[in-house]
């Protein structure tokens, strides 16, 4: 998916997507920041798609330590990786859903970090430095004769 359209498929899905200008014009990398306390680098083809990105989440919600507050937080973050996900692979809901299980997001299995891959993409949900990491990357498929 282009740039330019991941950024609008945000903006549609009510998810608030900024990106941060890089210094050098003919970078094909860049940074998306989301809510607070998450932000996305990703790395750009030659026809400004997007090829790989990884996201950072801090799985804490800032300001407040409320419950209404984290639960508010963690429903952002969970929304980011679901549309990431069926965005940049070009999957339905349920898929997504299938690939977080896997990486052993509702069992809190994750920590350890783990990796799947599904169908043009590979998937990596590890913890970094305290962070919730998510990575896709897209996979060269074999050419076949």
């Amino acid at each position: 998916m282009k740039l330019e359209h991941l950024i609008q498929a945000y903006k549609v899905n009510n998810i608030e997507a900024e990106l941060k200008e890089m210094n050098k014009d003919n970078e094909k990398v860049g940074v998306i920041t989301f809510a607070n306390g998450i932000s996305a680098s990703y790395l750009l083809d030659n026809e400004e798609i997007v090829v790989a990105m990884k996201i950072f989440f801090n799985c804490l919600a800032r300001g407040s330590m409320k419950l209404d507050a984290q639960l508010s937080h963690v429903i952002k973050v969970l929304t980011i990786m679901q549309n990431t996900i069926m965005l940049l692979g070009n999957i339905p809901q349920k898929e997504c859903n299938m690939i977080l299980e896997k990486l052993g997001l509702f069992n809190n299995t994750f920590q350890q970090g783990k990796q799947i891959k599904h169908l043009e993409h590979a998937y990596r949900i590890e913890v970094v430095e305290g962070l919730l990491c998510l990575s896709i990357n897209e996979i060269e498929l074999e050419k076949r004769e």
